[in-house]
């Protein structure tokens, strides 16, 4: 894609010198075999410059290896004293995407149902990459140091890299949501200015200077092809024409985790109370520019009614901002000691739950109090 673009911006740039048409531009370029020196219009042939045998320390300018082109350090570089978690949490768009996608997603796939629950979610992880692509490109400030970046990987510390990079997931996490409207309304047309910003010319230089950041673009390209895959019609299972799509929501919660193992807090899926004392679940964690969270968006708990009577569900009308000093630890347990949000104070292991269409009949192998078992206590 970046080499297209190259010869569109040499089509429009010879039409414009010469006062022919940008098709015939086009079909002189595509006939000729060299390149064509723009000021003496004189061809000449291709130069290959060979690259230096290592990374070049930081700040090479190319004055200490004359007639070979610069090496950049990247986290691919490092040798094997460094691990592969390590490595692929310090490259970026990519890898630090698919990294705190495993963080969060592995633990999962363990459980039971868990690999069914989360396929779709870690499939969806080049959106994460594409977010760190657009705020690295739009706000260079969020980049990390190279040279401390750098000496973090080297010595194999996952923590140091968290730290460089958490200026960039801070903004990641600032910028994504699980609100549908600020989706829809929102981030999802930043991202489709940026995708349009990518595949056009105006308003970036795309003249690259190293075979690096033509590598960097073309990364860049495929996740954006992907993005525009996401949203084409195609049939479904129902045999109606709809868009893919994709996980957004998922997204905000591996950030949302990745800086509540940093800064504390409650993370997403936790019960909470809030200040008048309702039992409510974490759905989202708002962050502010620094420090720990300074709001949660929430779901308030209320009793279930659909065989699952006895227990607080979460529910899918509510969602309330509460800030982050109205939220507290839910209260242990009378029972068991374990934090639950049951109204009762019993936990869901402790609860008996009873199905509403047979009274008297335990439900998930506990014994409803209204029909005692039969079976004498030795």
């Amino acid at each position: 894609m970046t080499a297209d673009k190259h010869a569109k911006r040499a089509a429009r740039n010879l039409a414009a010198r010469e006062g022919i048409s940008y098709a015939a531009a086009r079909r002189r370029l595509a006939a000729a075999p060299v390149d064509v020196d723009q000021e003496h219009q004189e061809p000449r042939p291709p130069v290959a410059v060979p690259m230096v045998s290592a990374p070049c320390p930081e700040g090479c300018e190319g004055s200490g290896h004359p007639g070979t082109a610069c090496w950049a350090w990247r986290p691919a570089d490092v040798g094997s004293g460094t691990s592969w978690a390590v490595r692929r949490a310090a490259e970026l768009p990519g890898g630090r995407a698919e990294q705190l996608a495993e963080r969060v997603e592995r633990p999962w796939q363990k459980t039971p149902g868990g690999p069914w629950a989360s396929f779709h979610a870690w499939d969806d992880r080049w959106l994460l990459a594409l977010v760190y692509a657009m705020l690295t490109d739009q706000r260079p400030e969020l980049r990390p140091d190279r040279g401390a970046l750098r000496a973090a990987v080297e010595a194999d510390d996952l923590a140091a890299v968290d730290a460089l990079l958490e200026p960039l997931d801070r903004a990641a996490a600032r910028l994504t949501t699980k609100v549908p409207a600020v989706w829809w309304g929102e981030v999802k047309p930043l991202l489709d200015a940026y995708a349009d910003d990518v595949e056009s010319d105006d308003g970036r230089d795309l003249l690259v200077v190293s075979w690096q950041e033509v590598e960097a673009r073309h990364v860049v390209g495929r996740l954006v092809d992907r993005w525009r895959k996401a949203w084409v019609p195609v049939r479904n299972h129902n045999g109606y024409m709809d868009p893919p799509g994709v996980m957004w929501i998922v997204v905000k919660e591996w950030l949302d985790a990745r800086l509540v193992d940093q800064h504390g807090g409650h993370a997403p899926g936790a019960r909470v109370r809030l200040g008048d004392g309702r039992p409510a679940v974490v759905r989202a964690v708002e962050w502010g520019e620094d420090g720990p969270p300074v709001a949660y968006r929430v779901r308030e708990l209320e009793p279930g009614r659909h065989g699952n009577v006895g227990r607080l569900v979460p529910s899918l009308t509510s969602d309330v901002l509460v800030p982050a000093a109205d939220c507290r630890e839910d209260r242990p347990c009378g029972v068991c000691g374990r934090t639950a949000g049951m109204a009762e104070a019993l936990c869901d292991d402790c609860a008996p739950r009873v199905a509403p269409d047979r009274p008297g009949r335990a439900v998930g192998g506990l014994q409803s109090p209204e029909r005692p078992s039969g079976r004498v206590p030795e």
